[in-house]
């Protein structure tokens, strides 16, 4: 046996900020194919899961040409928000620089100004909330462009409270949170508030802490900021461009991320954020989606999107399940106290080779911190009663660890040493008195004969509920 660890706002024209406040980060470039419905449905999704709106990430439209439909995809999604209690911010992506053509604050403003009315229009302490993925690596942007937009509002009297993500920053914050986060606001005397992005470890092996998130938290308050602090969560992180640079293509220290990053949150009460952002709900070519896999093959389908390369390592590898970890913790942040536990539920996850392996494509140049990982299958359960969890890979039978009943436990199995090119599928199992509840295979076997390195795990469920992650 190897056990790891046991581990709202009414509905206004105005939405005022409350502290318990969850956002999903919500890529816009993946929604061509949207209508009102589409996003209504995944609306409905997230808000099953406890969350209360998406941070709509988008780049400039005029980037690249025929991008001018994300305009259209964001006035649906305000049509449709509105109609749900659901909340959108503005997340401006400046992180682009391979186009000739930036953000400018006329354009951003006029956006921001087209739903300063709407009950969709997330709003901090009366402010209109905006955020920002990047701003501070393109010469184009920075403290007097940010400071230029939030004198713009204010003339058309549409304050904002501006809390952007400004990577540099969280990067540093990895290894001096302190030093990072004073010269965060000593750079940039401009903002509000601010959005750690840094979800992951960054380059070892070791788990993620939230003492950056802390300093950041800090050094708002000591600089009179009244923005909200911005904690963000992630399960999971892999990317592979396979462009031939070493520096496009990783994987973060990620095994067991989501839940021990909730469980700090909620039994940490030196860290509060105002809002947690969950990173992200569809961004697949990074690995760390919640959101449902749209149909890889059907082109009429109003949510389908296309991936390129990068579709080798996502189509197929459903992340659904996770949002029931997600929605566990996020009713226990907002209401202070851990959800009574009504059904069985074991989430569980895994890659699909050997980290060792080397398949036949993908990154020419080696995939970053591919040795991180640990060759496991990992379990969550969270169970009504009393029980142990079995689980199985080849010819490593029967691990086994016990749910008490109590709160969520842990448990993993690790990869057969023998794994092969015929692949072994992982078992995993509720007993309970003697009896087997619930038995379900992994929808993915592992196996060491593969097309694509992959680093991306498949997520799947045990016992009651749709492995679709409700």
């Amino acid at each position: 046996m190897y056990i790891l660890s046991v581990i709202a706002a009414a509905s206004a024209l105005l939405r005022v900020a409350s502290a318990t406040e969850v956002f999903a980060h919500f890529m816009v470039q993946n929604t061509y194919a949207y209508t009102v419905d589409q996003w209504k449905t995944d609306m409905t999704s997230a808000q099953q899961v406890g969350i209360d709106g998406f941070s709509l990430n988008w780049i400039p439209p005029d980037c690249d040409t025929g991008l001018s439909w994300m305009t259209d995809r964001i006035d649906d999604a305000f049509t449709a928000a509105e109609s749900m209690g659901f909340s959108l911010i503005y997340s401006f992506d400046m992180s682009y620089s391979d186009c000739a053509v930036f953000w400018n604050t006329t354009f951003m403003a006029g956006m921001i100004n087209n739903y300063a009315g709407s009950s969709a229009a997330y709003r901090w302490n009366s402010n209109l909330l905006v955020s920002t993925y990047g701003g501070d690596q393109v010469d184009e942007y920075g403290n007097d462009f940010f400071q230029e937009l939030k004198d713009t509002m204010n003339y058309f009297n549409n304050p904002i409270s501006l809390a952007p993500a400004l990577t540099t920053y969280s990067l540093g914050a990895q290894t001096d949170p302190t030093s990072e986060a004073a010269s965060l606001l000593s750079d940039y005397s401009s903002i509000d508030g601010y959005l750690n992005w840094q979800a992951w470890p960054l380059n070892v092996l070791s788990n993620l802490t939230v003492t950056p998130d802390q300093a950041f938290q800090s050094a708002l308050k000591a600089n009179a900021k009244t923005g909200p602090y911005i904690m963000a969560v992630s399960p999971w992180q892999y990317k592979d461009l396979n462009d031939g640079n070493p520096l496009d293509s990783w994987v973060a220290y990620s095994d067991t991320l989501f839940p021990d990053r909730f469980k700090e949150l909620i039994s940490n009460d030196a860290i509060q954020p105002d809002i947690i952002e969950l990173l992200t709900w569809n961004d697949f070519a990074e690995s760390h989606y919640l959101r449902d896999l749209p149909d890889e093959t059907d082109t009429s389908a109003t949510d389908y999107v296309t991936l390129g390369d990068m579709g080798a390592y996502v189509w197929g590898q459903n992340h659904a399940p996770w949002r029931i970890i997600a929605k566990y913790y996020i009713e226990w942040w907002k209401t202070g106290s851990a959800p009574a536990i009504t059904m069985d539920q074991v989430v569980f996850w895994h890659r699909i080779h050997p980290k060792a392996t080397v398949c036949t494509g993908g990154s020419e140049t080696g995939v970053r911190n591919y040795l991180f990982p640990e060759d496991a299958v990992f379990a969550w359960a969270l169970v009504s009663e009393s029980s142990t969890i079995s689980m199985s890979i080849g010819s490593n039978q029967y691990w086994t660890f016990d749910a008490d009943g109590s709160g969520p436990s842990m448990g993993m199995v690790p990869f057969p040493s023998d794994v092969s090119g015929d692949g072994v599928t992982p078992q995993v199992s509720i007993m309970r008195n003697g009896e087997v509840l619930h038995y379900a295979n992994s929808s993915m076997a592992v196996s060491t004969d593969c097309s694509y390195q992959n680093f991306n795990p498949v997520v799947g469920l045990v016992g009651d509920g749709t492995n679709t992650g409700t």
